[in-house]
């Protein structure tokens, strides 16, 4: 393997950390995202080894930030994500809207949500596990309300029927952008949770919540948000919804000229949990059950039972079957959660060979884990399996985490470190 070490002086590091001064986009912020990559990582490699009209690829595409960024520099792009509520962020943040129509639809579902007097009935609000733990009474009814308005907003505002389908997409996904903001849960932690600090300020009465005012707050800062990508119109997106480890890319073969992604890390990253609240409010998980598969269906998770770590499994990579065997040592559920990774990313790197033309690039974002007081060197790992499957190590150099992000600079369970910084990698298909 080409030697795996942090090339402090490298030229690409350059690029990014020049690019990270540059302004960032305002509708990346559409809607709060757990472990989001920062749109400088895209926005300066797409520009170093792309032109417009190029194709690229982000097999993990989360929330939308590479999509966006493939859009404003006037790229294709196409991408999958298994999170369905992830899905409709990054469509909703990449789609093609008319302002006209975005201001007319603010004022005519402002309009009738506040003339909505009509009792809210029980039947009407979603299931959420503990709801009335998470949301008052008065929250569950002015969410209703919006929500149950937004389609007849859109019919009367005249709305084409292709295009109908687009605003409904656009205005729920505001509706779910506050969700966490106007429940009990505090704000300020990446899981939902009814901290100290929310008991503390509800108590002493300097909690305000009035859901009308956040949500046409929100729609209004969103609408202006558009602005900025209006004459970005060309583009060709295609967010995918599937399992980036088994999806059918045919349609993409040897057509992708960079590959950008962050994929998932290991172990108890529970990303759907992130979204609990979201997830169950849109109506996106009806039942505990459906919450559960989605979350156990994300790669990196840690929901495993009992009866399926009992035994020993290996992958086909003797170096990632060193750090499996002595994790089953002293814990066998770790080592089923590893095995389980490296599987699925193995595949999913074969989906990335197959889809990107020869001799283009691959720019990954991905940081090492400890589990059980054991580094897993993730990046390097990965990096040995790509080079058996048609790809080589160009560079890869640390990337310090910004200090003030509230998204991985935390304990994620009682044996996974902080994670402080990420190896950002480029692998070029041979």
């Amino acid at each position: 393997m080409t030697e795996f070490i942090d090339h402090i002086d490298s030229d690409y590091k350059k690029i990014l950390e020049a690019t990270k001064q540059e302004d960032r986009l305002k509708m990346h912020s559409f809607h709060r995202y757990y472990g989001k990559l920062i749109p400088a990582i895209p926005r300066a490699f797409i520009r170093e080894f792309t032109k417009k009209g190029d194709l690229i690829f982000d097999p993990f595409s989360g929330s939308g930030t590479v999509a966006l960024e493939s859009k404003y520099l006037d790229r294709d792009f196409a991408g999958i994500e298994i999170n369905p509520l992830s899905v409709l962020i990054a469509r909703v943040k990449t789609n093609n809207y008319d302002i006209e129509t975005l201001n007319e639809l603010y004022d005519i579902l402002k309009s009738n949500v506040e003339a909505d007097t009509d009792k809210v009935s029980e039947n009407e609000k979603p299931f959420c596990v503990n709801r009335e733990h998470w949301f008052k009474d008065f929250v569950q009814d002015d969410l209703v309300r919006i929500k149950r308005n937004i389609s007849k907003s859109i019919d009367q505002a005249g709305i084409d029927d292709n295009e109908k389908q687009l605003y409904i997409d656009f205005l729920n996904a505001v509706l779910s952008a506050i969700v966490k903001q106007v429940s009990n849960a505090d704000t300020m932690h990446v899981f939902p949770g009814r901290s100290k600090r929310m008991r503390r300020l509800e108590e002493e009465g300097k909690i305000h919540i009035n859901v009308i005012e956040s949500y046409f707050r929100g729609l209004k800062k969103r609408i202006g948000y558009v602005v900025e990508i209006l004459n970005h119109t060309e583009s060709k997106i295609d967010i995918i919804m599937g399992d980036s480890a088994k999806a059918n890319l045919d349609t993409y073969k040897n057509k992708v000229d960079l590959i950008v992604t962050n994929p998932p890390y290991i172990s108890s990253v529970r990303y759907a949990e992130t979204l609990k609240l979201e997830l169950y409010w849109m109506g996106v998980t009806k039942s505990s059950k459906e919450y559960s598969a989605l979350s156990e269906s994300m790669i990196g998770n840690d929901k495993i039972r009992k009866k399926d770590h009992e035994l020993l499994q290996t992958t086909n990579y003797d170096f990632v079957n060193e750090f499996i065997t002595d994790m089953y040592a002293r814990d066998t559920k770790q080592a089923k959660v590893l095995y389980d990774y490296f599987t699925l990313m193995d595949q999913v790197i074969k989906n990335m060979a197959k889809v990107l033309k020869k001799g283009k690039k691959v720019v990954m974002k991905i940081s090492d884990s400890k589990i059980r007081k054991t580094k897993i060197p993730t990046g390097k790992l990965l990096t040995q399996i790509a080079e058996q499957n048609g790809f080589k190590l160009v560079d890869v150099f640390n990337d310090k985490i910004n200090e003030n992000s509230r998204s991985l600079l935390t304990a994620r369970n009682t044996y996974s470190d902080i994670i402080l910084e990420d190896n950002i990698i480029f692998w070029e298909k041979i």
